[in-house]
């Protein structure tokens, strides 16, 4: 059983790009995914591919994505964004494959994996990862990347109720006196 990764994405392009990707997520009839719709694997899923093609073992068809569509100069551009879980770590290489198929491709991806203890962020290609119990409070509330993590998965609130959990229980715990006269 994998820890789950949680990931908000948001990738823009010209609008017949986005409703294709759209149209392979939706697609009820076969388990193709996200990951597939973005960087299709070149050959059947076997573990290490995936994990070295998309960062994650597994596709994604579980999620909650929305698409939308807006008109810039002339032109018809799509977004598809939202949130989804991937296992053990994000999909940052899948959108980087994506990324580099055309110039007129645009994304971000988030993360955070609490159990293993690392966030981050691909903005356009530009991957930074941090561990999150490095991070001190400042980074999440001065720094745009920390922010924005923040904003995305209550790191911050997370964090707060850890600790508070671990209050409970040292305080939950016995304490032994040892008698300073007594030999040990």
């Amino acid at each position: 059983m994998p820890n789950w990764c949680s990931n908000q994405i948001r990738i823009e392009g010209p609008v017949e790009e986005i409703d294709r990707i759209w149209d392979i997520i939706e697609d009820t009839d076969t388990d193709d995914g996200l990951l597939t719709a973005i960087a299709p694997l070149d050959s059947e899923w076997e573990y290490n591919t995936a994990i070295d093609h998309w960062g994650t073992k597994w596709d994604i068809k579980d999620h909650n994505l929305a698409k939308e569509v807006y008109e810039y100069n002339g032109q018809k551009r799509g977004i598809l964004e939202g949130y989804f879980e991937s296992a053990w770590g994000p999909p940052s290489e899948a959108l980087d494959k994506w990324l580099s198929k055309s110039e007129d491709y645009e994304g971000e991806l988030l993360w955070y994996e609490p159990g293993n203890d690392f966030c981050g962020r691909n903005n356009n290609g530009d991957f930074e990862q941090f561990t999150v119990s490095d991070c001190d409070e400042d980074f999440f509330i001065d720094t745009d990347t920390g922010e924005e993590l923040n904003d995305a998965f209550g790191i911050l609130e997370d964090r707060a109720m850890w600790e508070e959990e671990e209050q409970d229980e040292v305080l939950d715990e016995p304490v032994t006196l040892i008698d300073p006269e007594e030999e040990v």
